[in-house]
């Protein structure tokens, strides 16, 4: 650099110090003007949701492999044939069997002692088991009789106003007779229609005596069925 370069330089430096001086001595002096910061408004901005991440790309399934070739079937051998049987020997003919002799089982003459066999006697047969005795035979039942002419019973009464009313009728009554011939108990087994002719019925075979059943040549109780007939015209 020339020397009058140098003092353009250092003249110019001189000046802007002094410039410099003269500024801050002056801005001393005077009370700065008060700076208003500007309000500052904030704004609250969400946070935006995180993204998800995004799946990886799966790798492709490798193909499935190829099956196997399918073996040949194999060779079913042959089954071997059977030996055949052997004939079996034929059996040879036995001697054929002495029959025994039966002895009586009682008898007095004595078995000669020069016979070459002797025979076993023969077993004693058992005699068969009786049969057990069965129930015993009940002896047939003989019914009772009312029809005998020594028993002398009166015919039952014949209600005056049935007659009047033309009633008839046939009663059938069941008779417990005793085995002395008495009636113990009767019953009434089927209606004529009438009652007046139903009571006459009963109050006449009450007082009616039997011939008494028979079980063999024993007298019995027995119950009888009695029929009797209201009849207007014979």
């Amino acid at each position: 650099m020339s020397t009058f370069e140098r003092t353009i330089t250092v003249v110019a430096v001189a000046v802007l110090h002094l410039g410099l001086v003269a500024w801050v001595t002056s801005s001393h002096g005077q009370t700065p003007p008060k700076v208003v910061p500007p309000a500052i408004q904030g704004v609250l901005i969400p946070a935006e949701a995180p993204t998800p991440p995004q799946p990886l790309p799966m790798a492709p399934e490798p193909p499935p492999p190829e099956p196997p070739a399918p073996e040949p079937p194999k060779p079913v051998p042959k089954p071997e044939p059977k030996p055949k049987p052997k004939p079996k020997p034929k059996p040879l003919p036995q001697p054929p069997s002495e029959k025994a002799i039966t002895v009586p089982e009682e008898t007095s003459e004595p078995v000669p002692a020069s016979t070459p066999l002797q025979h076993a006697a023969a077993p004693r047969a058992e005699p068969a088991p009786r049969p057990a005795p069965g129930p015993p035979v009940e002896a047939p039942v003989t019914p009772p009789r009312v029809d005998a002419s020594h028993l002398d019973n009166p015919a039952p009464r014949y209600p005056p106003l049935s007659r009047r009313m033309g009633e008839e009728g046939r009663v059938l009554l069941d008779v417990h007779i005793m085995p002395d011939g008495s009636v113990s108990e009767v019953r009434l087994r089927s209606s004529s229609g009438s009652e007046r002719l139903d009571a006459a019925a009963i109050a006449a075979v009450q007082r009616w005596r039997y011939v008494p059943a028979r079980r063999g040549d024993e007298n019995i109780a027995y119950w009888y069925v009695q029929p009797i007939v209201f009849s207007l015209t014979k």
